[in-house]
Order: C-alpha cells, then structure tokens, then sequence
C-alpha cells in the first residue's frame, strides 16, 4: 500500500497590531484560530521576560489551549553570528511543523513586513523547504494606530513621510527634515532627551507628538513633550514630528 504523502503546511506572518486586540484584522483572526503552531518570537529565554507582547494581544481574541505554542528566541544584538544562529534554529523548528503538515502563524507586533524579524526567515524557509508556501497578513502599525488616537493625520497632500527605526543619530533629524514633512522616531526611549534638545534647538518641540504603548490600557499621547525630560520612558515609545502641524 503507498502511504500518502503529507502535505506541507503553510507559513503565516501575521501582523496583531499595536496592543488593541480589536485591532487585529478579520483575516488575522480566521489564520490564528485555523493554525495548529503559532510561532512566538521572544528576546529572552528567561522567565522573568514575561509574556511576547504579540502573544499577550492574541491571548485576549483567541483561546489558544488546543494550539501549539512554539517559543522562539531572537536575542537583542547586533552581533550577526548569533542573530543568524537564533534565525536558522527558528527556521528549522518552523519547518518541523510544516513538514507534519501544520499550518504555523507567526505574530508579530504591527506588520510582518515592517521592522519584523519574520521578514528573515522567509529566505531561510525557503533554502531548506521549499515547497512550503508563505502568506502574510498585514498588520495596523504602531505610528498609524498613535495618529488615530491623537485625531492627527500622518501625512496629507504632497506631505512626504520617512520612518526611521530605533538606531539612529539624533543629528540625522537635522537633514530629514530638509527632505520630508513628517518624521516617524521610532522606540526613543534611550535617546529622548538628546532628541528634545534637538528639536527645541530647532524649535519643533510644538510640532511633535510623543506616543507610547499606542492600543494598551497604558497608552500615552503627550503634546507638551518638553514634560517628558528626564523621565524613564516606555520600550514602546515614538515621537512623530509634524513640520507643518500648526498650519493646519
């Protein structure tokens, strides 16, 4: 008798949004419920790290007792052994999964294909399996999320937007803001003061938004940013500069 061959399952990237599990698309919903694995990227093994944020969003949509949770570490690192050591292992732990036949949903914060490290792993899954199919799901950024709840659009018109990510000089903001309306700062917490500094010096500390923890019970929008000084701020925090916020 021919034993039938299994086929391999899919590879979702699935964006969850910002923190607000309403947040999450209809389409991001019907995946994750689908999906047998759901893949969870983690910065630390350890205990004490708690809960992914993107897990602890989907735990309050979807009951996820009957899934299999994989637990996947991506340390905080620039060093490019390890960070492609931790990929790799993912990758094959992923397609263990497919392999058997499992459709695997891997949740990111936000979107997959923005500053996401499922972005990585597609060349990777696609080196050792690749029969395997990859579907993503988009998912509501942060900055998007935070402008909606400030009743501030990002850009109108001929406005030009760049995003910029969290390992950046304070100075590049000088010339960005020759080429572009809108600057979106991302995860300014260890840089804040230098980047107030900057943007009193340059007398647009009344043209930026301070924005963290955007779609969670914590989130924060603060206009008056110069309050901010000193303060520890949130992992998840951005400052969106708007040159011509007050011509509005």
């Amino acid at each position: 008798m021919i034993k039938e061959k299994i086929k391999t399952g899919t590879l979702y990237g699935v964006g969850v949004g910002p923190g607000d599990p309403e947040l999450m698309t209809m389409k991001a919903f019907k995946v994750l419920s689908s999906s047998g694995a759901v893949a969870v990227p983690r910065a630390s093994d350890s205990s004490s790290d708690g809960m992914s944020q993107a897990l602890l969003i989907v735990k309050k949509a979807i009951d996820l007792n009957d899934k299999k949770i994989l637990q996947l570490l991506f340390p905080m690192t620039k060093d490019k052994a390890v960070l492609k050591e931790s990929r790799q292992k993912a990758v094959e732990e992923i397609a263990e999964e497919l392999k058997a036949g499992q459709d695997v949903a891997f949740i990111t914060l936000g979107d997959p294909m923005l500053y996401s490290t499922f972005s990585y792993l597609v060349p990777l899954l696609k080196e050792i399996l690749p029969e395997a199919e990859v579907k993503t799901i988009p998912g509501v950024t942060s900055f998007s999320a935070g402008m909606s709840s400030a009743a501030l659009p990002l850009a109108e018109s001929n406005e030009k937007v760049i995003i910029i990510p969290a390992a950046y000089d304070v100075e590049e903001v000088k010339e960005h803001l020759k080429s572009f309306d809108t600057l979106v700062l991302m995860k300014v917490n260890r840089i804040f003061d230098k980047l107030l500094d900057l943007l009193v010096e340059l007398g647009l500390e009344e043209n930026s938004i301070f924005i963290s923890r955007v779609g969670w019970p914590e989130e924060k929008i603060v206009t008056d940013i110069k309050s901010l000084k000193g303060q520890k701020l949130d992992y998840f925090s951005m400052v969106i500069v708007k040159r011509n916020i007050n011509e509005r």
